[in-house]
């Protein structure tokens, strides 16, 4: 799905997130007060082949689209994990290219908070997950929009403890990553919400968060030691 906008200024924001096999790429006017009225375009793809490897393509096709260039973009929000590895460096190859050679801020988001911030959930009680290895997930908890835990790896009995013990309202995860660890019947009460990481989110919540993007190189967040 993409949508696109007609130009109006030259002072751009790139966001991108590619964590998941969802890989999605937004450009915004750089506006103190953003919000989704400001976005000019979006890609999001989805499918198990990993598209972030065509993330200069699509980018570029994306900038095309509403007339401007690379040297537009004054600044890089990304989501850094935790999640797929390789989609993850990718992704942060390019933006860390991007920022060195174009002097501009980046900005990583942990992408299980881009999952919470999705429709404004993560002012209620929620935990969100990206599945990690075989029976294992990487999680967090938020309420009232706070983290409220550590950015955890678990298993999949420590994990179905984890969610009992916080009693979210909400539990958000991908259809596919719930269907890998999914609950007996009638074992967790709440709503279950299916998304994924959205680069879209990533420029909105650091705006409300009051995040600042700094000219230094940006590590994934990782979760457990290597």
């Amino acid at each position: 799905m993409w949508l696109v906008h007609i130009k109006e200024e030259p002072d751009l924001i790139l966001s991108l997130e590619t964590s998941t096999k969802a890989f999605s790429v937004s450009l915004f006017h750089n506006h103190e007060a953003a919000n989704r009225d400001h976005e000019l375009a979006n890609i999001e793809l989805i499918h198990d082949v990993a598209h972030s490897q065509n993330i200069v393509s699509i980018v570029d096709f994306l900038l095309k689209s509403i007339d401007t260039s690379i040297k537009d973009i004054s600044e890089i929000y990304a989501g850094n994990g935790p999640g797929s590895f390789t989609g993850i460096r990718i992704g942060l190859s390019f933006a860390n290219t991007i920022r060195q050679t174009m002097n501009i801020p980046l900005l990583g988001i942990p992408s299980l908070d881009l999952l919470a911030f999705d429709h404004d959930r993560w002012y209620n009680s929620v935990i969100t997950y990206i599945k990690s290895r075989k029976n294992e997930v990487y999680t967090a908890s938020y309420r009232n929009g706070r983290r409220t835990s550590n950015y955890l790896a678990l298993k999949k009995e420590d994990f179905l403890n984890f969610v009992k013990e916080h009693t979210p309202i909400y539990l958000i995860s991908s259809e596919d990553d719930y269907r890998d660890l999914s609950f007996e019947k009638g074992e967790f009460k709440g709503e279950v919400v299916f998304t994924f990481p959205k680069a879209r989110n990533a420029y909105i919540f650091a705006q409300r968060c009051n995040l600042k993007p700094e000219k230094g190189y940006l590590k994934p967040l990782y979760v457990r030691d290597f």
